[in-house]
């Protein structure tokens, strides 16, 4: 009786875990640019310590990456399509967003990956699912049209720079639910697409002029850049784990805890106050959310790509 309990509950327990601590990466962001963190400096270290770390897990793991052909054109993809653009964009938004509202926008990913799929023919219209994507669609409109949504109405483009980041993921998970080999090892790909985005990013952070290091001891902007870093890797192994215990629908259901979670540690690291279109906007996301989600077990596209079976980091 207990281990049938705890055979119901354990994978409940990993989604509670992980979202809560995908939901603070939102606020660490904010801490690491607040405190002197270059946005591509903290895209570089992010992506540099967290395929360490990957890697770290899979040699402990004994995992290893078949060299599959089209491996380093899939891995490219992950590396522009999940980390380059949407951790520049997110980083350059996130001085001038609130954590929470941050959140919410990452949402955006299940629903704008159901939108995109319609025309390339990978999903049917359906008037369920299609009402979820008009729900998301006006989640970000009650918070940018209103003038007393925000406290400062600034705010309004770096708000659509950070949907931008989650087109692109979405984007990446089409491309990675289509093309990627089901015997990879999803870890490992996202280790190679993390180092990938270094190789790639390096120069322009050389150019740019930006801070290159990390000061030592660790201030509190590289404290906040490792935090990200340590969420990216164990959080996406716990979800990867997820899927293999419950499958990924089941996974998919931690991306309410992540909005939820974002939201409320924006409210208590910054004790961030949201007018009523933002809780408006959530509760419209959030039930759009529920919406676009497929219910069937033999919608396998959709289980692949609504919340990535990805090589994407927490932002």
């Amino acid at each position: 009786m207990f281990l049938k309990a705890l055979r119901f509950f354990f994978p409940w327990v990993l989604i509670l875990c992980l979202g809560i601590a995908w939901g603070l990466s939102f606020s660490l962001a904010k801490i690491a640019v607040n405190n002197g963190a270059d946005p591509l400096t903290l895209t570089v270290w992010q992506s540099f310590l967290a395929g360490i770390m990957l890697m770290v897990l899979m040699l402990f793991g004994r995992a290893r990456l078949p060299f599959e052909k089209g491996l380093l054109g899939l891995c490219l993809v992950i590396a522009v399509c999940g980390f380059i653009i949407p951790g520049v964009s997110f980083y350059y938004a996130a001085p001038h967003v609130q954590a929470g509202v941050l959140s919410i926008t990452v949402t955006l990913v299940p629903i704008l990956t159901y939108a995109i799929s319609i025309p390339l023919g990978l999903e049917k219209p359906e008037i369920k699912r299609i009402i979820g994507l008009v729900l998301g669609s006006l989640a970000i409109l009650l918070i940018v049209i209103p003038e007393n949504s925000l406290p400062e109405t600034k705010a309004i483009p770096w708000i659509l720079l950070s949907c931008l980041g989650s087109a692109f993921y979405a984007l990446e998970g089409i491309v990675i639910a289509t093309k990627m080999p089901e015997k990879l090892n999803p870890i490992g790909v996202a280790c190679i697409g993390n180092f990938l985005a270094v190789f790639f990013l390096w120069p322009m952070l050389y150019g740019s002029g930006q801070q290159m290091t990390l000061n030592w001891p660790l201030d509190i902007s590289g404290l906040a850049i490792f935090g990200i870093s340590f969420i990216s890797a164990v959080a996406y192994t716990l979800y990867i784990f997820v899927i293999k215990l419950s499958g990924p629908l089941f996974a998919s259901q931690s991306a309410y805890v992540v909005t939820l979670a974002g939201v409320f540690w924006g409210m208590a690291i910054f004790e961030e106050e949201h007018s009523l279109w933002v809780w408006s906007s959530l509760l419209s996301m959030l039930v759009g959310l529920i919406l676009v989600t497929p219910r069937k077990k033999n919608s396998g596209y959709s289980t692949k790509t609504e919340f990535g079976i990805d090589g994407g980091n927490p932002p």
